[in-house]
């Protein structure tokens, strides 16, 4: 049996080739009663989903492994923490991302990645590109990115009330190595935890022309801990907490080469969540279906001993963020409606002892209310219909506020011509008001006349399914008005066009795929460039290629080929600055292909070993990814990508 499917049809998709939806018949007091499930989205023909089988495999170590099979979705910044997510071209700040539903927003420093996960602690990642759902969160204009952890559940097996679980992975590139601890089980009958403890040392990467890249090392402790009570048979509580830890001797701007305005420092980071999840779902009631969430996650950044200091001190940066979200669905013959409200807490702060003893903060809430409705028009015909009104309110340190309300609306049909067939068109508006900025950029002064940003999503796109064989493909428009970037101000108006096709074929011990996306963003009439912090950037059309073969029942071979067409069109830009004309150049992008190669293998009549080899970059390709920074000038360039790494991992579960 195939494992760990990257793409996967929406369930919503698979529904309505077969009447559109599940129905699940419960009785009540009256008699009986269907209650319809809908799942996924039903904007999209298909959605990205990533599961745990998959990143173990191919040796996930950080975000650029476990998005490596989307042609969607860019990585780039080379080493780890510089990494920054791009959907469609828009980065990740444009997008809304939860953590078992705990809303990952603000930014420590817009010249490195703000996102940061364990790939061991992942049970599934989604990916919804393009606004939405009304349900997809407050400030979605590019989509959502929904990770999900593991519980004990997900760990044991079979019949196990207890387990654990010791990896050791050797990467071959850096001369580093990961360790892993974890330890499952049931507490009582009714009550699980699962502690897990991930260490890595990582030195300086090697490009594809054999060239050592300086202070690109890592240091990486996580701490993670779950426990899910199940107070009756339609209760259950979760509790979470997350600790990650990261020390390097990098580079200031870790997304750029040294030069003489980047030099090298002590860094040190931490972040620390917890999160809340509650669940109500009585089998004999369809109109209850209760989902409450509440997280704290705060993140600190030191930048220690700067050398342009004029005495020895620490930059200081931090983010808190504190929030929560309480929905309902209610189940009818023909229709399920869910709706609910969510709210949001952001602070950020920033001392620059090398220049001043203030701490310069922004603090900014937003509420919202929302609700998305799927009806069953007729037997093959789903619409769905839902709307959100958020309120956003937003200080700087100088006492200046600035408040947003407003209301973002969407509407799609899915229509199932014959069963396996069917077609959509959606169209879905986001807004987003005033949020808090980079904690770097906290000593500007808020723009009172800043604008809200909102979001104008068209997608229209066919699926189908026959056996092993499912197509999909999809093209879509996205118009931001008043996009709002790195200083905190609109810098204009972004359009997003693009193109995604997929396909996917699976026979016995045999899986393929292929997909394709173009995509192009202009911001009034100028394609993204990499200079456009928190907005987005610009990347060729992508291919990506993937194919799983069970040699044995316990062995396994695959093959990953990523393929990036040039990006040829320079971009010249003009800058003023204190009375003199500043010329800088982004020159164009060239192509690559970067192929993958990894296998598994349970040499034991159980699971309780696996063996896993990967090999990176197999031909030791020297290049730079099209999401990272360009080779603009001597002061501002990206490094190149990693070269050849042979990742080896040893897991024994007991």
């Amino acid at each position: 049996m195939l494992k760990g499917c990257k793409f996967k049809l929406l369930p919503t998709t698979v529904a309505v080739s077969s009447a559109l939806f599940t129905q699940i018949a419960v009785a009540d007091s009256e008699g009986e009663h269907e209650k319809m499930v809908v799942m996924g989205n039903p904007l999209q023909a298909t959605e990205v989903f990533i599961d745990s089988e998959q990143l173990e495999r191919q040796q996930a170590n950080d975000i650029n492994d476990i998005f490596r099979t989307d042609p969607e979705v860019s990585i780039g910044g080379g080493t780890g923490v510089a990494q920054k997510i791009y959907v469609r071209g828009l980065e990740d700040s444009q997008l809304n991302v939860t953590i078992d539903g705990a809303v990952q927003s603000g930014n420590i420093f817009h010249h490195q990645g703000r996102l940061s996960i364990e790939p061991e602690l992942l049970k599934q990642v989604e990916v919804a590109a393009g606004a939405g759902r009304a349900t997809d969160g407050a400030g979605a204009l590019g989509g959502a990115i929904r990770f999900k952890t593991k519980d004990a559940e997900d760990m044991l097996q079979g019949d196990e009330r207890f387990g654990g679980l010791v990896k050791a992975g050797y990467y071959d590139n850096t001369e580093g190595y990961k360790t892993s601890v974890s330890g499952y089980g049931y507490l009582t009958d009714n009550v699980s935890v699962v502690a897990t403890m991930v260490y890595s040392d990582l030195g300086n990467y090697t490009d594809g022309d054999g060239n050592e890249q300086p202070f690109t090392e890592a240091q990486n402790k996580v701490g993670f801990i779950k426990l899910v009570g199940d107070i009756t048979d339609a209760q259950k509580i979760t509790l979470s907490y997350d600790h990650r830890g990261d020390e390097a001797y990098r580079n200031f701007r870790p997304h750029w080469a040294e030069s003489r305005k980047n030099f090298p420092l002590d860094q040190e980071m931490n972040r620390d969540t917890f999160t809340l999840n509650y669940g109500l779902n009585p089998a004999d009631n369809p109109y209850l279906e209760l989902d409450v969430t509440a997280y704290n996650t705060e993140t600190e950044l030191k930048h220690k001993s700067r050398p342009d200091a004029p005495r020895e001190t620490n930059n200081i940066a931090k983010t808190h963020s504190y929030g929560g979200d309480i929905r309902n669905t209610s189940s009818f013959n023909s229709f399920a409606i869910t709706y609910g409200v969510d709210y949001r807490k952001d602070t950020t702060d920033g001392t620059f002892l090398a220049y001043s003893p203030d701490t310069y903060e922004f603090k900014g809430t937003v509420a919202g209310v929302y609700v998305q409705s799927d009806f069953r028009i007729v037997e093959p015909l789903l619409l769905s219909v839902g709307g959100r009104y958020d309120t956003y309110e937003l200080e700087d340190s100088y006492g200046t506020e600035v408040d947003h309300s407003g209301f973002s609306p969407n509407v799609s049909l899915n229509y199932s011509v014959i069963p396996g067939l069917n077609v959509y068109a959606g169209y879905a508006e986001a807004f987003r008001g005033a949020q808090i900025p980079d904690s770097f950029m906290t000593d500007i002064e808020l723009d009172p006349n800043r604008k809200a940003e909102r979001a104008h999503n068209t997608e229209v796109g066919a699926s189908w399914v026959n056996g092993g064989l499912n197509l999909s493909a999809t093209a879509y428009i996205n118009k931001i008005d008043d996009v709002v970037g790195k200083s905190a101000k609109n810098q204009g108006d972004l359009e997003t066009k693009g193109f995604t096709a997929r396909a996917g074929y699976t026979f016995n011990d045999l899986s393929m795929s292929l997909s394709f996306n173009h995509s192009r963003s202009d911001l009034d009439g100028q394609r993204l460039i990499d200079e456009n912090f928190g907005i987005g950037t610009s990347t060729g059309d992508t291919w990506v290629a993937d194919i799983n073969y069970y040699v044995l029942d316990n062995l396994l071979i695959g093959y990953t080929g990523r393929y990036v067409d040039r990006l040829d069109d320079a971009v010249e830009v003009v800058e003023i600055y204190k009375g003199e004309e500043y010329v800088t150049n982004y020159s164009e992008k060239p192509g690559y292909a970067v192929h993958d190669i990894y296998s598994q293998w349970q040499p034991l009549s159980g699971e309780e070993l696996t063996l896993s080899l990967a090999v990176k970059n197999l031909f030791d390709k020297d290049y730079r990814d099209h999401a990272s920074y360009g080779d603009v000038n001597a002061i501002a360039s990206a490094p190149r990508e990693p070269g050849r790494d042979i990742r080896f991992n040893v897991a024994y579960a007991f």
